[in-house]
């Protein structure tokens, strides 16, 4: 458990591009999920998915953008096929254990 946590720690602090193929497929398919999505849609997830779809809006490719709070609220909208932050969720101090 702990090689994972100094991992994880490692991988946050760093870019999708620096995980590898593996990983930004997966940021691929969440960000290609939310875009192509056809009617209004509201999704419960991780904060590193919603970290991924925000660095899609914004063009960073950091792994975490904002320390995201349970519950927060992230709004995105969709535009010619584009991502856009409408509004960021809450932030707060979170703890990898």
């Amino acid at each position: 458990m702990g090689e994972r946590v100094d991992w994880l720690r490692q991988a946050m602090a760093g870019t999708w591009e620096q995980l590898g193929p593996r990983y930004t497929a997966f940021r691929d398919g969440v960000v290609e999920t939310l875009r192509t999505a056809t009617e209004d849609t509201v999704v419960a997830s991780h904060f590193i998915a919603i970290n991924a779809v925000i660095g899609a809006a914004t063009g960073d490719d950091r792994l975490v953008i904002r320390s995201l709070d349970n519950c927060s609220i992230t709004v995105l909208d969709v535009v010619n096929d584009t991502l856009h932050l409408i509004e960021g969720g809450h932030e707060a101090d979170t703890l990898i254990r």
